[in-house]
C-alpha cells in the first residue's frame, strides 16, 4: 500500500510562539560551534571542498571507521533521498509511522514502499516476528529508524543486530536511519558494524543533536565498497564550507558534553511526561528520546488539541496525515523546564474544557501544589 507524499513537517513556528514541533538539543548550539560558524563565513567566497574530505577524515577518527567508509551531504534527507536513487530497491520496506521523507524518497525514485505499521498496543515497538515475516515475503530493504520518531521507540543495539543479520542472510538491504541516536538512553551506533555486514547502512544526522537544523549536515556509514558507489552518484559540493568548519567543531566538544546533554533530556523526559498522564484522558508513550507522543481526544466541542494550543502560541506536531499514525497522535520535542510548564498550564485548560466541574479530578500543578476546579 502506497500514499501521496506527505510534505508535513514540523519546525516554520511564527515569531514569539513556543515550538515543541520540531526534535533538537533543548540546550542549542555549544558556543564553540557556534564560533566555528562565525569565523566560517568570512570565507565564503572560497569553494568548499567537493566531497567534504576534512569532514569524512573527522568523522572516521570519531567512529573508528576508514573514511573510504562514510559520506557525507547537506543533512540526513537529502541522504536518504541518495540511498533510494543508488540502490533502487524493488521492493522497499519502511517501517511506521516514521520520518515521511523516507518513503517520499522512495517514491521519487520510482519503488513506492510498502508499510510495516508498528502497533499501538504495543507502545509502538518493531517486534521480531514483524521483520520475519516482510523477509518471508521478498522485502529488499527495510527502513528502520533508531530511536524511532514519531513513536520514541528504539531497538536495542542486539535487535538491531539481528535484524541486519536476517538482512544479509536474505540480501536485503538494511537501512537505520539514526538521527535521534545520541539522545537514546543507550546511545550506541550500528555504524561500527557496517564491515560486518555489507548490506547494513546507517544514517545519522548531525542538526539534531548540536541544534544546527538550519545548517543541514548528516552522513552515510556503509561498507567502503557501497559508500563508494554512493559517494559517486553524490553531487559535489554537497556540503558548504561553513557547514564542514561546523561539523569539525562539532566532533572536538568533549564527552562530558554528551553526558550533560543526556542527563538534561532524561530527566526532562521524565518530568514533562509524568506531568502529561496526570493530567488525565491522555496516553503518553514511554520513549527513549528528545521527545514525547501522546494520544489527545478530540474535545467535546470539536477543538483539536494542535489548534487549540497554536491560538495560544504553543505549536506541536500534528501525525494527523502521517502514514501509520492518524488524528489524535501527537509528537512533542522536548525543551527546558519553563517552556514545560507553560505547555502544560494550558493543555491544562484544554482538557478541562471538555470535562463537567464536578467530574473533574484535582490535578496538581508543577509544583505538586492542588489546584482548585482544575
Amino acid at each position: 500500500m502506497t500514499s501521496a507524499l506527505d510534505r508535513v513537517h514540523g519546525g516554520g513556528a511564527d515569531a514569539g510562539m513556543v515550538d515543541f514541533s520540531v526534535s533538537l538539543n533543548p540546550l542549542g548550539p555549544p558556543p564553540q560551534v557556534l564560533r566555528a560558524y562565525q569565523e566560517a563565513i568570512a570565507e565564503i567566497d572560497r569553494y568548499p571542498e567537493p566531497y567534504a574530505a576534512s569532514l569524512r577524515a573527522g568523522l572516521a577518527r570519531y567512529l573508528d571507521l576508514p573514511a573510504e567508509a562514510l559520506v557525507a551531504g547537506n543533512g540526513s534527507t537529502a541522504l536518504l533521498y541518495l540511498i533510494a536513487r543508488v540502490l533502487r530497491p524493488r521492493r522497499p520496506v519502511v517501517v511506521t509511522p516514521t520520518f515521511s521523507e523516507i518513503a517520499n524518497g522512495l517514491t521519487l525514485a520510482g519503488d513506492p514502499a510498502r508499510w510495516l505499521p508498528l502497533r499501538e498496543s504495543a507502545n509502538f515497538a518493531l517486534l521480531p516476528e514483524q521483520i520475519c515475516a516482510v523477509l518471508e515475503e521478498g522485502a529488499d530493504a527495510i527502513f528502520i529508524g533508531r530511536p524511532n520518531s514519531p513513536t520514541g521507540s528504539c531497538l536495542s543495539l542486539a535487535e538491531a543486530e539481528e535484524i541486519a543479520r536476517q538482512c544479509q542472510g536474505r540480501q536485503c538491504w538494511c537501512v537505520f536511519d539514526e538521527a535521534f541516536i545520541e539522545f537514546a538512553d543507550e546511545p550506541v551506533s550500528m555504524a561500527g558494524l557496517t564491515a560486518r555486514y555489507p548490506r547494513l547502512l546507517v544514517v545519522r544526522s548531525m542538526t539534531k543533536i548540536y541544534a544546527i537544523a538550519g545548517l543541514r549536515l548528516g552522513y552515510i556509514a556503509a561498507e567502503t565498497a557501497v559508500a563508494r558507489a554512493l559517494g559517486e552518484a553524490l553531487e559535489p559540493w554537497s556540503v558548504s564550507a561553513p557547514a564542514s568548519a561546523v561539523g569539525l567543531a562539532c566532533l572536538k566538544l568533549p564527552a562530558a558534553w554528551y553526558e550533560e546533554v543526556g542527563r538534561q533530556v532524561r530527566m526532562e523526559r521524565d518530568y514533562l511526561s509524568a506531568q502529561l498522564a496526570a493530567l488525565g484522558g491522555l496516553a503518553v508513550f514511554p520513549s527513549r528520546a528528545n521527545f514525547l507522543l501522546i494520544r489527545a481526544p478530540l474535545a467535546a466541542d470539536g477543538v483539536e488539541l494542535s489548534d487549540y494550543l497554536r491560538r495560544r502560541g504553543i505549536l506541536i506536531r500534528s501525525l494527523a496525515t502521517m502514514t501509520g499514525a492518524g488524528p489524535g497522535l501527537y509528537r512533542i520535542g522536548l525543551r527546558r523546564r519553563a517552556d514545560h510548564d507553560r505547555l502544560l498550564e494550558t493543555m491544562r485548560e484544554w482538557c478541562d474544557r471538555s470535562e463537567p466541574e464536578e467530574s473533574r479530578p484535582q490535578r496538581r500543578s508543577p509544583t505538586g501544589e492542588p489546584q482548585d476546579g482544575a
